[in-house]
């Protein structure tokens, strides 16, 4: 389709008549497109440049933790050996975690078989899934600006900077997911509703339960085809898991749960953490919050874990705050004004309250440990066997390219434990 400049004159009596002057509407779309968000795209470019250099600090520092190792260790096994097998868990990672959704990095991490691959990955995902929100936003009724801030506003907020800064997880992936499913189901498109729906099942386990309870309400209060479907493929999708993994003699890891909330204050903390970047507008949508509570409940009625699941930057918040992100979208439609506050308030609480990362006041990077990690790097060219023990972890993950190299003692005390910053006081 095209459109004639100008619009009158002999060269525009009909469309096949437009030799001249002719623009195509298309690229006009993307023209305008791209205009109307670029705040969105220089959020997204700072968030990502800014990430991949705090990160590449973090682990010349050696201050990550194992998970980096753990998935870089299993994506480089299957590349080489089909197997998803790693040394810390010690059996194939899709016997812990229904994550099959990640072979697909398979080949970049086979050209680039580094821990640095993984953590630009990490970033790029998390950052970029600004992109769906601010179209599900302005489907919800926002204008250009006030959409643009409400992606904003989720690249600022502490819990998304926590998760560019934290270990590699395989939840990067559900913001971007997440927030193309809830664009397809609102543009009521079954093919990309159930292939969005798909892929974030195929990132862990927990996501197809929570599938399932969406399906099962989107049928009842959105839309009975799209909603159903969903809950099909869920259910599909849990049976042949489970089924397959029950029948080899595994079972998915998780903590033991209980109807006991242990840790309230904190949690409760926790959740207005969360909310208060996007002024509560969530609380506003009534009800519908109740549609929250699995996500809620997954990570303040667990047993006991290594760290609080409900505190930000983990990747066992990553569902329920997209699912905060997704609601503020539809509750600032609906109150355009929040928008303004909710960007506000994201930069108060990044650069006051920000417990996950070390853009924060008072924080400052950690030195480099030039000697640890050029030795952990030569481990990991030499296809040797290696060991680290548990207080080695940063080091463990520069060499885990190395399918040979093994962590030991991962449930032992830490003797010179590793903060995730350096901190400094003013």
């Amino acid at each position: 389709m095209s459109r004639c400049w100008p619009r009158t004159g002999p060269l525009c009596v009909s469309t096949a008549k437009c030799t001249y002057f002719t623009v195509r509407t298309r690229d006009l779309d993307v023209r305008s497109t791209i205009s109307e968000m670029r705040f969105v795209l220089a959020g997204i470019a700072a968030f990502i440049g800014l990430y991949i250099y705090l990160d590449l600090n973090k682990l010349h520092a050696l201050r990550y933790g194992v998970d980096v190792g753990i998935f870089l260790q299993t994506l480089v096994n299957f590349a080489q050996h089909g197997s998803t097998f790693n040394w810390v868990e010690r059996l194939p990672h899709l016997a812990v975690h229904d994550s099959w959704a990640l072979l697909f990095l398979t080949p970049i991490v086979a050209l680039f078989p580094r821990p640095e691959t993984l953590l630009v990955i990490q970033v790029g995902a998390v950052a970029s899934a600004a992109i769906p929100l601010y179209f599900f936003a302005r489907g919800a009724g926002l204008a250009a600006l006030p959409a643009q801030l409400v992606a904003l506003v989720y690249l600022i907020m502490p819990s998304t900077q926590g998760w560019a800064y934290m270990d590699f997880s395989e939840n990067v992936f559900v913001p971007i997911l997440a927030f193309s499913l809830a664009l397809a189901a609102q543009r009521r498109s079954l093919l990309w509703t159930l292939v969005c729906a798909q892929l974030l099942m195929g990132v862990k386990e927990d996501q197809i339960w929570f599938l399932a309870w969406f399906g099962v309400a989107g049928a009842l209060w959105y839309h009975r085809t799209l909603g159903g479907a969903v809950t099909i493929l869920a259910v599909v999708n849990g049976a042949i898991y489970y089924s397959i993994v029950h029948a080899l003699g595994y079972a998915p890891a998780a903590p033991a749960y209980s109807l006991r909330v242990s840790a309230w204050p904190q949690d409760l903390a926790f959740l207005a953490e969360v909310l208060a970047p996007f002024a509560f507008a969530p609380l506003t949508l009534g009800w519908r919050i109740v549609l929250a509570a699995p996500l809620i409940a997954e990570i303040t009625l667990n047993g006991p874990w290594a760290y609080p699941l409900a505190r930000a930057g983990t990747h066992w918040t990553v569902p329920l705050v997209s699912l905060i992100a997704i609601g503020a979208a539809v509750a600032i439609a609906r109150r355009p004004m929040l928008a303004r506050y909710a960007f506000a308030l994201s930069i108060l609480m990044a650069l006051f309250f920000n417990h996950a990362t070390v853009v924060r006041f008072g924080r400052h990077l950690c030195p480099d440990e030039t000697v640890g990690y050029a030795r952990a790097r030569a481990d990991a060219l030499s296809g040797r066997r290696a060991v680290y023990t548990n207080n080695e972890e940063g080091a463990f993950v520069v060499a885990s390219p190395n399918v040979k190299v093994e962590l030991t003692g991962r449930n032992d005390p830490l003797v010179h434990p590793k903060p995730e910053w350096c901190s400094k006081s003013f």
